[in-house]
């Protein structure tokens, strides 16, 4: 009977030991996954400095695991987004390489004066998609600038021109049929782009257009809204914010400039003719129709 007791008693101290085992690895377990694991975000961070306009290429990057609170901007993720980029602003050793630095980001926030040099203006006009390049035009490139104008051809007028006092101010009057003469000329070359804007086309609002009460996938949306122009801002000097506003009066005209991408690494000035009807004949060979001959024959009389 003793002996029945003690083996009952050792059983349960076995027992309790084994309870007391089993409740410290529990408690072990919930504390290790009670600990979250630590969380970061890939960013891509500049190993030597970067100057403004200096290609960004995966052998000056290298990929970092940063706090989620540390991302700056439009953050890179891989050594494979960039791929010889112009550097818009200056990235200094150890500094996050973000989109925006190459002229890939979303953030709306530019800080303008620090992507200025001393001297330089930032400078804005308005494209479409034609004369801006299709919108591929993106911060960091450099681009040329073309403007198409309309004139009034003069000439001096004939009570003037028989004036024989040669200090009387000359006076002209507009040629009949030539108030809109086209010229085109390329007035600025080797422009820096600071920035470009998002589209100003409004994005479409889901319509029920079954009538159904629910807006779903059995509803015909509209289409959306076509990019009808962006505005493109330039590093230039007081005297090119004059062009650009002399050639683009208007804040609503569109059409009059157009910009031409360069080359990252091609800086030289272009000697340009200028266009006018009169170069194209002369210089290009380009044929008019002689109305007045044609004219003659019709109205001859026959042999």
């Amino acid at each position: 009977m003793k002996r029945s007791n003690r083996l009952v008693l050792l059983v349960g101290v076995l027992l309790a030991v084994l309870a007391f085992v089993a409740i410290v690895i529990l408690l072990n377990q919930e504390a290790e996954t009670a600990i979250p694991e630590e969380i970061t975000e890939t960013v891509l961070v500049a190993t030597v400095d970067i100057g403004r306009g200096d290609s960004v290429t995966p052998d000056v990057v290298e990929e970092v695991e940063v706090d989620p609170e540390a991302v700056q901007g439009t953050p890179l993720r891989s050594t494979s987004a960039v791929a010889g980029q112009a550097a818009v602003f200056p990235i200094p050793a150890g500094s996050q390489v973000t989109g925006e630095a190459i002229g890939l980001g979303n953030n709306v926030i530019v800080d303008l004066p620090a992507l200025l040099e001393p001297g330089e203006k930032a400078i804005a006009f308005q494209v479409d998609r034609v004369t801006g390049v299709d919108f591929l035009v993106k911060p960091g490139d450099t681009i040329d600038i073309v403007t198409s104008q309309l004139i009034n051809v003069l000439q001096e007028t004939a009570d003037s021109a028989a004036n024989p006092d040669e200090n009387a101010p000359p006076r002209f009057e507009s040629i009949p049929g030539l108030e809109a003469a086209r010229t085109v000329k390329a007035i600025l070359q080797d422009k820096r782009v600071l920035y470009v804007s998002a589209t100003r086309a409004q994005e479409q609002e889901p319509i029920d257009t079954n009538g159904d009460g629910v807006i779903d996938e059995l509803d015909e949306q509209p289409a959306q809204a076509a990019i009808d122009s962006v505005i493109i801002v330039i590093a230039g000097t007081a005297q090119d914010a004059e062009i650009i506003k002399f050639a683009q009066n208007d804040l609503g005209e569109v059409g009059s400039l157009t910009a031409i991408v360069r080359h990252a690494d091609d800086d030289a000035v272009e000697e340009t003719l200028g266009i006018t009807i009169d170069q194209l004949v002369e210089e290009f060979g380009l044929r008019i129709p002689n109305i007045v001959e044609q004219l003659n024959e019709d109205v001859a009389p026959a042999p």
